[in-house]
């Protein structure tokens, strides 16, 4: 992505951040819209929603969002590296700015080339220790850190260490986490099952851990912290509103929109890829340590605690929606039928906003896997907009190219609008991606991330159900066709053949069936060989579907007998007879058969009102047909069938 900065230019700003932060997302986009308001700045917000042990083919296709910003010249670039969960976003993000000379700015950890903006782990984690040990007279403290080789962390835990070394502390313990609610409750249970006596505190890399490790010492009947200090890190909105309240360290987010924003407009002007901005980062005593919360934190969570139902009825209603959709959606075979459901499924929810379009790949309905999975490495030049609203109203299907990245893109030089950019993937499968105009609320709930999962899911259902019908068709089509005349079989004759009689009886029509059987099969069998018997076969089939009328069905009752049904309208039967023999000389001297070929053919019109069954009518043509037969054996001095 290179760079042309005008005075007068408005200017794009990208930004690549994992969204599964989403409380940092809203404090940071919240301060970042304002101050590029100011300069009628537009935001292009990428996320991934890996997470540390997804497989590695959903880490591979999430991370193809990050390479359609490739498509766009931005002036700017902020990596919102902390968010990151996996390596590979970090080396990704890496790897496509090496070399550039684009202003960028990373996020509390420094990536090579990227100025930085952060804030502090020393000082924050410092004092929360200090405050544990001269307030609440703590001695035995175990750490549990994050993910390995994560800088912060090992800022963290220095700091921890050294507050407990001026205090002729030590560190008992340390206990492996990974940032995440799970690994660091069951860290904390191994711990309990072991028989360890129990620390005075538990001091958490962040908030989430300091929340498993709370369950999980409730459940073993541990008060906290009357039994033992937990402590957290981050200020995160769950910590402030569970029970206890977890004491924890603030990075004072909320400013780090407006700080990033100011960095990355100082580097648009003087390029220093080495700056860095550190701002402090401050202890918040809470009731996990000890300490009574402020009055603004009790409101919070009593707030919090007004909104359950609320918030709960929005993951029933997420849920509900999707039942609905996945059963009425799943059943359509192509773009046109998807949009057609969207129109009301999708025009009915406001969650995206008013403006939004889902993006897929052209061959999504269409090429089976074997195509599909190889044609499909990264997204295509040219995608669909399969489903889109603009200002509220349903945008009509389109292709559009990918180098605009949000369909129809045109910069509003009075107006700083704000794109937000998720891919759709299911493991391997990469579908898409969904892009969403001036809502970047999407990004401060994980419901987010529960649309996409389910939309995801919904079209994968979608390419199982097409190919599955695709497949069953073809199963049909195998048992119920002749394989060497490509008629219906026996099997098709009963289920195709018949029933049109039968419906033809039911609505009052007139119907025509046709029984054809080759003369002298035996003698060609015998006489030429089966191949050539096989030939026979062939042409007879061919000449029929050539003489007889449109819409007629044909299919090979059995051996070297055919029938044929057809609408009756009162035409000279004799006409079909003569019109297929015409057509078999025809196939006879263009294949310059040696052998003899004719085919003998009988006749029964059937009227609504006509007596009998299906079989009886064949019989009926059958006898018709062996009168002619019986002819031409007289002429060929045959004396039997």
């Amino acid at each position: 992505m290179g760079r042309e900065l005008t005075e007068n230019k408005k200017k794009k700003i990208a930004v690549f951040a994992n969204g599964w932060s989403s409380e940092y997302m809203s404090l940071f986009m919240e301060g970042l819209r304002k101050e590029a308001e100011k300069d009628n700045t537009d935001i292009f917000v990428f996320t991934t929603y890996i997470l540390p042990n997804e497989a590695l083919e959903m880490k591979e296709n999430q991370l193809k969002i990050f390479d359609l910003a490739k498509s766009m010249e931005f002036d700017g670039v902020i990596a919102l590296t902390h968010t990151f969960n996996s390596s590979y976003e970090m080396e990704k993000i890496q790897e496509m700015f090496e070399g550039s000379d684009i202003p960028r700015v990373s996020t509390e950890v420094r990536l090579p080339g990227f100025s930085m903006v952060g804030s502090g782990n020393y000082q924050g984690v410092y004092e929360l220790a200090t405050h544990l040990i001269e307030k609440h007279n703590v001695r035995k403290v175990v750490y549990i850190r994050g993910n390995d080789g994560n800088p912060e962390c090992a800022e963290r835990k220095k700091a921890l260490e050294d507050a407990l070394d001026e205090h002729g502390l030590v560190l008992i313990d340390t206990l492996k986490g990974d940032f995440g609610f799970y690994n660091a409750s069951r860290v904390v249970e191994d711990w309990m099952i072991s028989g360890k006596p129990i620390p005075d505190a538990f001091v958490c890399a962040n908030d989430l851990m300091a929340l498993g490790v709370i369950s999980i010492l409730h459940k073993y009947g541990k008060d906290v912290p009357g039994d033992v200090i937990v402590t957290g890190f981050d200020h995160v909105h769950e910590g402030q509103t569970s029970y206890p309240m977890v004491a924890t360290v603030s990075r004072q987010w909320d400013n780090m929109g407006p700080y990033a924003y100011k960095e990355i407009c100082y580097q648009m002007e003087h390029r220093d890829p080495d700056r860095e901005t550190i701002y402090p980062s401050k202890f918040v005593p809470s009731e996990s340590c000890g300490c009574k919360p402020d009055e603004e934190a009790f409101n919070k969570r009593l707030e919090m605690v007004r909104s359950v139902f609320t918030n709960a009825t929005h993951v029933d209603m997420i849920d509900f929606f999707f039942q609905k959709v996945h059963i009425e959606m799943s059943v359509t075979e192509s773009k046109e039928d998807f949009y057609e459901q969207a129109k009301w499924h999708f025009g009915q929810q406001t969650f995206f906003g008013q403006n939004y379009c889902i993006c897929t790949e052209p061959g999504l309905f269409e090429d089976e896997d074997e195509v599909y999975l190889e044609k499909v490495k990264n997204f295509s030049p040219v995608l669909d907009v399969i489903y889109g609203r603009k200002d509220g109203r349903n945008l009509p299907q389109k292709q559009f190219s990918t180098s605009e990245i949000y369909p129809g893109y045109v910069p509003d030089p009075n107006k700083s609008e704000v794109y937000v950019f998720a891919s759709l993937a299911n493991m391997e499968h990469l579908i898409g991606y969904l892009a969403i105009k001036d809502n970047p609320q999407v990004l401060y709930s994980n419901h987010y991330k529960r649309w996409l999962n389910n939309l995801d899911t919904l079209f994968i259902n979608i390419r199982h159900n097409i190919f599955l019908k695709k497949m069953n068709a073809k199963l049909r089509e195998i048992y119920m066709n002749d394989f060497l005349t490509d008629m219906y079989n026996r099997t098709g004759c009963a289920n195709v053949l018949y029933k049109f009689i039968e419906d033809e009886k039911q609505q009052g029509h007139t119907s025509v069936l046709l029984f054809f059987d080759i003369n002298c099969m035996k003698v060609i069998n015998d006489k030429f060989g089966h191949l050539s018997g096989d030939l026979a076969i062939k042409a007879t089939a061919n000449a029929m579907k050539k003489a007889l009328p449109e819409g007629f069905l044909c299919g090979r009752y059995g051996g070297d007998e055919f029938i044929a049904v057809g609408s009756y309208k009162g035409e000279d039967v004799s006409l079909y007879r003569e019109n297929f023999k015409a057509e078999l000389e025809r196939i006879k001297e263009r294949l310059q058969v040696a052998f003899p070929l004719s085919a003998s053919v009988g006749t029964c019109i059937v009227k609504p009102d006509k007596d009998g069954t299906v079989d009886d009518f064949i019989k009926e043509a059958d006898d018709s047909m062996y009168e002619e037969k019986e002819q031409v054996h007289k002429l060929l001095g045959i004396t039997s069938h």
